[in-house]
């Protein structure tokens, strides 16, 4: 398993291999639901990258972003066992280089799939 630190070093790994690639983003901490997608990625493409990368900004609160667990060193061990070609480890200047300076907005879709999603439930 190739460790992938740059957005450049994804493109070239991207560009070295053929066939078709699946993608799994995480944010770490890695349980049987991730690997179950990297297991049904490789069972449909050639090869499979994940990604782990902690986005600040899924966080409303900043004390669940300081408690996100971190286990890096114990996701990197799963998934070199799970087979994966690479694991791509970006972080924050390199994916937000205006640091977040602009942002989408989205009211009505998410809304919609929001109350469909809890009609499911209730």
């Amino acid at each position: 398993m190739i460790c992938l630190k740059t957005i450049e070093a994804l493109r070239e790994f991207r560009s070295s291999i053929s066939g078709t690639v699946g993608f799994v983003p995480t944010m770490g901490a890695l349980h049987s639901g991730h690997l179950s997608l990297i297991e049904r990625s490789r069972g449909e493409t050639d090869q499979t990258i994940v990604s782990i990368y902690v986005n600040p900004t899924q966080f409303n609160n900043a004390s669940d972003l300081n408690n996100y667990p971190c286990t890096l060193r114990d996701d990197l061990r799963k998934l070199s066992s799970s087979g994966v070609a690479a694991v791509f480890l970006p972080d924050y200047d390199m994916l937000y280089p205006d640091n977040f300076s602009y942002q989408i907005d989205e009211k009505n879709f998410s809304h919609e799939l929001c109350e469909s999603r809890q009609s499911l439930f209730w």
